[in-house]
């Protein structure tokens, strides 16, 4: 009885690692287009009806990414630190993300660029 009560206590303790959120660096692998913007104090600004400002980021798995839209096109390397991306253009730090939220193919990220800085919600082709 003592060994059928031990066994209850601590197997419900043992966790699957399917259990496990997958890294934010998996999880960005792909193309993803901005739906959204919100710059500083202003309200959430739908983008999908302004051609002018799309913009998409692909992410490779190789640690190369690339950039197409309103914030320019072009292509460098990134870095993934827990929540954090740091993509560079010629070595030199171009923009950071900081991923808020995450969740299948929905993400929520701030991108701050130099002084500047805005918050963009992406869905994942």
């Amino acid at each position: 009885m003592l060994l059928l009560a031990t066994f209850m206590v601590f197997l419900p303790a043992c966790s699957d690692d399917k259990d496990e959120p997958e890294d934010i660096k998996t999880q960005m692998i792909g193309t993803w287009d901005a739906t959204s913007v919100k710059f500083s104090d202003s309200d959430w600004v739908d983008i999908t009806n302004y051609p002018s400002m799309a913009l998409s980021i692909t992410f490779n798995k190789d640690g190369s990414y690339s950039g197409r839209g309103a914030l320019g096109n072009g292509s460098g390397t990134y870095t993934v630190s827990g929540r954090t991306i740091k993509t560079y253009v010629g070595g030199e730090l171009y923009g950071t993300y900081y991923v808020n939220l995450i969740s299948g193919n929905k993400a929520e990220l701030k991108l701050t660029m130099g002084s500047t800085s805005m918050d963009i919600r992406a869905t994942k082709r």
